[in-house]
């Protein structure tokens, strides 16, 4: 019976909203900012919809990268459905009717725009020019939108200052959320490739995605290092290295293609970091 609830949850995507809000609350701590309960609220609504809404739409890479997972969301598409709905709209009326702002209405067009738009075509008669399809702009785009979700959402809403800290913590999300784009990309690269989704891993070869993926993590540890010998963050940040260390370890030393299960297992490990690692913050701090 374990077994079965721990395969729903992967399942459902419930890994990845769960992760949202541990790293939400993670950087909270790292940045001694409080962010509104209702926004962690806010957060889960929109990850669980873009989560589900994908599962309806990457019908021909799923066909081949997880049928079992396609098979099981065209079962349950008019739930899906009316839960992605129901639920973005409850988001978008809880965010502008909570502490609403110019700049909060603003930033929350821009990522419902980038997470419909993701999946969906930017022109009707074109329906496989999306987000998703153009060649880096994927990645950049979840980048984009992660960082503006999880960090700069809920830090906006409580006037929150965009100090040095800030910045670092939003490149570094920035660059992470990209790096995990292309994992997932080297590790549906026969779906996407069939479907005629040009990733990073297509267009450059298995060795140039995973050398993009060692600049951008090297990227991310000498932004943290920077902040470190330069006094804007203290010491306990040095743990964000461990986790750009992890990545790149796992992209070279491992055949994600063939060890599908190991990206989940990444992102349940990206949930017990943060909350270990905003432990540590809130001790330290």
């Amino acid at each position: 019976m374990l077994k079965r609830w721990a395969n729903s949850f992967i399942q459902n995507r419930l890994h990845i909203t769960v992760s949202s809000l541990a790293i939400m609350w993670c950087w909270s701590q790292f940045l001694s900012i409080s962010f509104l309960a209702v926004d962690y609220l806010i957060i889960a609504l929109v990850v669980a919809c873009i989560s589900q809404y994908n599962r309806l739409t990457d019908r021909e890479e799923d066909e081949i990268n997880c049928p079992e997972d396609l098979a099981y969301a065209r079962r349950k598409s008019r739930q899906i459905r009316i839960f992605c709905y129901s639920g973005g709209v409850a988001a978008v009326v809880l965010a502008m009717l909570t502490e609403p702002s110019w700049p909060v209405a603003a930033l929350v067009a821009t990522g419902a725009a980038i997470g419909y738009f993701y999946n969906s075509p930017l022109l009707p008669w074109r329906p496989r020019m999306r987000l998703k399809n153009l060649l880096f702009v994927k990645n950049l785009s979840s980048g984009l939108g992660w960082s503006l979700g999880i960090l700069v959402f809920p830090a906006l809403r409580v006037n929150a200052p965009m100090d040095g800290p800030f910045l670092i913590a939003f490149v570094y999300m920035f660059l992470t959320v990209m790096t995990y784009e292309i994992m997932w990309d080297i590790r549906d690269r026969e779906g996407d490739k069939a479907a005629g989704v040009i990733t990073l891993p297509i267009a450059l070869g298995l060795k140039g995605a995973r050398g993009f993926v060692v600049l951008l993590q090297a990227a991310c540890v000498a932004l943290i290092v920077f902040g470190l010998l330069r006094g804007l963050i203290p010491v306990p940040w040095a743990i964000f290295i461990l986790p750009s260390l992890t990545l790149v370890t796992v992209t070279v030393l491992f055949d994600l293609e063939a060890h599908r299960s190991l990206s989940h297992v990444m992102v349940c490990g990206l949930v017990v970091f943060s909350l270990l690692g905003g432990c540590l913050a809130a001790w330290g701090g």
